[in-house]
């Protein structure tokens, strides 16, 4: 349950705090601060700053919320503990929690969390808070407040609260990000476009947030705008939260159940007869096919397995391409292992891709026209037999299909060195190389796309 996320509601009015500022001067003390509410690195927070001192008994400033109503306590008993989105200044920090129980200004329950100059998702179980100047166990079905502290060291404080809610689910609750997912979903980012994985994406089924993994969009919402990104001109009832951009002109868009952001909304482009366009990045979102098509596979290797990838990612008609490791005798074997030239495997990439949508004869002329099938175990400055060009082959219409064209190459002039060989058990790369260039937003150094076949032949 959200307890705030401090987003203006009207962006032409001011956004009053229903946080209050407390310092350790109603004791005697003489730390000082502020608290502030605004946005900073692209995010709306509340900012707590000041000079925590220990002089006079001192030693906090903290920014505290009342979740008292008409004298009614708040009951947190379907909740497993807090969740907050923060960014502070390497120091640790504090939520404080009062209760029923806590009559005097030194008493509350306190958990501690340790911030490191980076955006955290931060979870705290009830179990971690502890009671101070007090003995009675913290009794959540009666919660008079909350509150965010700087305390018992002297330092200088600074961070800044993104979000800040009940959570009912573990940890488990939000999927760990990589780097680049981060930089769009927690940091506001956005991907280069005609790069993500859904842009030209239209299998039917359901679009989920990465984050959480909450329902966002129905396939049947999913229309071609030629923008780069993924376009929908509905979401699921509920599903996303519409926020006015920092820049002050567009309007962003969230997941409603955990703040991820998507992407922007834009009206009156006439797309659609709903005339909406809810543009969204790739790398926010998961599918969940309800149809799976019937598919083909097929094998290539074609030197570095980043690049082979990366061509065929954006072929018409691929559902899914993994790397990974073939043609030799090692079982399950590791990048280390491979690069040793000893394992016999190559490089390679599995595509299953929709036999309505393309053909393997297709599939097979890209691969020699993006990559230099006439070098012999290497593809540029990868050199070994792991960098060989093959085609691994899973029947004899594939071994047909593969063996004329590597003919025509020939017929041109073309000193072919391709491999065309029986499949064996393909085994998949560590997690690290799969998707490369899309994670990292490269393109490849060896791997160029250049016509070689006539058109219709």
């Amino acid at each position: 349950m959200l307890i705030d996320d401090f987003i203006p509601r009207n962006t032409k009015e001011k956004l009053t705090p229903k946080w209050e500022f407390i310092t350790d001067q109603v004791m005697g003390g003489v730390s000082t601060g502020k608290m502030e509410m605004g946005r900073w690195e692209n995010h709306n927070c509340l900012r707590l700053t000041g000079n925590i001192s220990l002089e006079n008994n001192g030693g906090f400033i903290q920014a505290r919320l009342i979740l008292k109503k008409k004298n009614k306590l708040f009951n947190a008993e379907n909740y497993r503990g807090i969740h907050i989105l923060a960014k502070g200044n390497g120091q640790s920090y504090a939520l404080h929690l009062r209760t029923q129980h806590t009559w005097l200004p030194w008493q509350f329950y306190q958990a501690d969390f340790k911030t490191n100059r980076h955006w955290q998702e931060i979870f705290i179980p009830f179990s971690k808070f502890k009671p101070y100047s007090l003995k009675k166990s913290l009794d959540i079905r009666k919660i008079k407040s909350v509150a965010i502290v700087a305390i018992k060291k002297e330092f200088q404080a600074d961070i800044l609260i993104d979000r800040i809610s009940f959570y009912s689910q573990d940890k488990a609750m939000h999927k760990k990000l990589s780097p680049q997912e981060e930089t769009v979903i927690i940091h506001k980012g956005t991907e280069p476009p005609f790069s993500g994985k859904y842009n030209l994406h239209f299998e039917k089924g359901t679009y989920t947030c990465k984050r959480c993994g909450a329902a966002l969009f129905g396939a049947s919402a999913k229309f071609k705008s030629n923008c780069g990104w993924p376009s929908f001109d509905d979401h699921i009832e509920a599903a996303v939260k519409k926020i006015p951009d920092a820049d002050g002109q567009r309007t962003e868009i969230v997941c409603k159940n955990c703040d991820a952001h998507l992407g922007h909304v834009f009206t009156g482009e006439g797309f659609t007869p709903k005339n909406t366009r809810y543009c969204v990045n790739s790398i926010s979102l998961d599918f969940i096919s309800t149809q799976p098509p019937k598919t083909q596979r097929a094998l290539f290797a074609s030197g570095c397995f980043w690049g082979t990838q990366y061509h065929f990612q954006r072929a018409r008609g691929v559902i899914s391409t993994t790397v990974g490791y073939t043609g030799g005798t090692v079982a399950k074997p590791t990048y280390k292992q491979v690069c040793t030239g000893a394992t016999g495997h190559a490089e390679a990439v599995e595509v299953i891709f929709d036999p309505t949508q393309t053909n393997y004869e297709d599939l097979a002329r890209l691969y020699f026209e993006t990559h230099d099938f006439t070098q012999l175990n290497r593809q540029g400055p990868d050199i070994g037999t792991q960098y060989r060009s093959a085609i691994f082959y899973l029947d004899e219409r594939q071994k047909s299909i593969a063996s004329t064209l590597a003919d025509i190459l020939r017929n041109k002039g073309y000193d072919v060195k391709t491999e065309i060989t029986p499949a064996q058990k393909f085994w998949p790369a560590e997690e690290y190389h799969q998707d490369y260039y899309n994670k990292n937003g490269s393109t490849p150094y060896c791997h160029t796309y250049r016509p070689l076949f006539d058109r219709g032949k």
